[in-house]
């Protein structure tokens, strides 16, 4: 029966139709994930903190000699409330050969930073969400060789921003970020005094409104944003549904919004792309789209309640990456490429994949690979779980495979 069992579970594995096996780690819904997983891909975790929000935010590589580093934020839980509460947030690095993790810039000066990126001449850009009347939201850059740092901009027309979140740096020089007022809702900023917008900044331009540009004022809570490969369109995940810390409004977005590209600097055609969510117990927050990134296939992948999900540039999730805890960032790296670094809060992970992030030298073949049955029996991993509807045509090829299975046992009980 044993034979029988095995030579069954090859055969649903090639036909794409397991249905039963739901503890796997990664979860497949497409063969396009299957081929970006490979044969061999496991879930590496790489550091773990008794701090529940020590990986939480802005997880930037940055290579050097050996395998290179992270440089991330971390967000503590304080009681900003309090008239006497001190900024909490820190810029971190982590060695990735070594894993020792120094802190980069202390909280006392780091201005409670979050999102993260490196432009093309390797300098670090940071959203700081400023504290109280203290310190001004702005947005700095930093040249890692020098250790200048020097700040970009913290207000349109006179009027402060409020809590940068995330950002991207365009191939044209121009840095494009979100600004929702969690900072308020946090009551580590005043009120706002411009709307929950998504900025272009460009440092060429002449006029000021065009220096600092409003792209779009259509989201609740405009958090992560990722450029397609080509720049063709521009990716926005809306956090609405999280208004303060462990609340959970589902009448709110939890939403990618896709958006054209157009003359390379205004958004028309805004597209509800996806609606992320996941089965939780009741009371529990079933996970907003938090940071994203794009490989160089076009695929999207965010950071969720339960993990990261993985869209197609259709919008079709085609697979999961599961964790214990929530994964509120991640980040493509290591020497090639194609080292996903997920931030799961207290927990730093790793996974290596057939899949290059956009930003590095192009490697990433975009057809898919079809999975062959002698593959699947040799490396057999149940933490490959796929998931497709099985077809009238696939269950009567199973019954047929079982009955002859079980003629042929009982000839042979005959026999002897």
């Amino acid at each position: 029966m044993a034979h029988i069992l095995l030579n069954f579970l090859a055969l649903c594995l090639y036909l794409n139709v397991c249905i039963g096996l739901d503890e796997g780690i990664f979860r497949v819904y497409s063969e396009d994930f299957a081929y970006i997983l490979g044969n061999d891909t496991e879930l590496e975790l790489l550091a773990k903190s008794e701090h529940l929000l020590e990986f939480h935010e802005g997880p930037v590589y940055f290579p050097n000699d050996g395998e290179g580093y992270l440089l991330y934020t971390t967000q503590p839980v304080g009681e900003y409330d309090k008239p006497t509460s001190e900024p909490l947030n820190s810029i971190r690095r982590y060695d990735i050969g070594t894993g020792d993790i120094t802190t980069f810039r202390e909280p006392s000066v780091a201005n409670m930073p979050n999102g993260q990126f490196r432009d093309t001449l390797g300098r670090l850009l940071t959203c700081e969400q400023g504290f109280k009347d203290r310190t001004p939201a702005r947005i700095s850059r930093t040249n890692l060789t020098s250790g200048e740092m020097e700040v970009l901009t913290q207000s349109r027309y006179g009027l402060p921003i409020s809590s940068p979140n995330d950002i991207v740096v365009k191939s044209d020089g121009t840095v494009w970020f979100t600004d929702p007022s969690y900072g308020f809702l946090q009551s580590f900023r005043p009120k706002p005094k411009l709307g929950d917008f998504v900025y272009r900044l460009d440092l060429k331009a002449p006029d000021e409104g065009e220096r600092m540009a409003v792209v779009t004022d259509s989201h609740n809570k405009p958090n992560g944003l990722a450029f397609s490969p080509d720049e063709h369109y521009l990716y926005v995940t809306d956090s609405g549904a999280i208004q303060t810390p462990g609340s959970w409004h589902p009448d709110f977005p939890h939403h990618v919004i896709r958006y054209d590209v157009v003359d390379g600097k205004r958004l028309r055609n805004k597209e509800l792309f996806a609606v992320i969510g996941n089965n939780v117990s009741e009371g529990e927050n079933p996970g907003i789209p938090d940071g994203i990134k794009v490989d160089q296939c076009g695929n999207i992948y965010l950071g969720t309640g339960d993990g990261v999900q993985v869209l197609n540039s259709d919008g079709d999730l085609i697979g999961k990456i599961l964790t214990p805890t929530f994964v509120s960032n991640l980040e493509f790296g290591g020497k090639d490429g194609n080292d996903l670094f997920l931030m799961a809060n207290p927990s730093l992970y790793r996974v290596s994949l057939n899949a290059y992030g956009a930003g590095f030298p192009l490697r990433q073949s975009c057809k898919t690979s079809p999975l062959m049955i002698t593959d699947l029996q040799s490396d057999f991993n149940l933490n490959y779980v796929l998931y497709p509807t099985m077809s009238i045509v696939t269950f009567v090829m199973m019954v047929i495979f079982l009955a002859r299975n079980n003629f042929s046992q009982k000839t042979t009980d005959k026999a002897s």
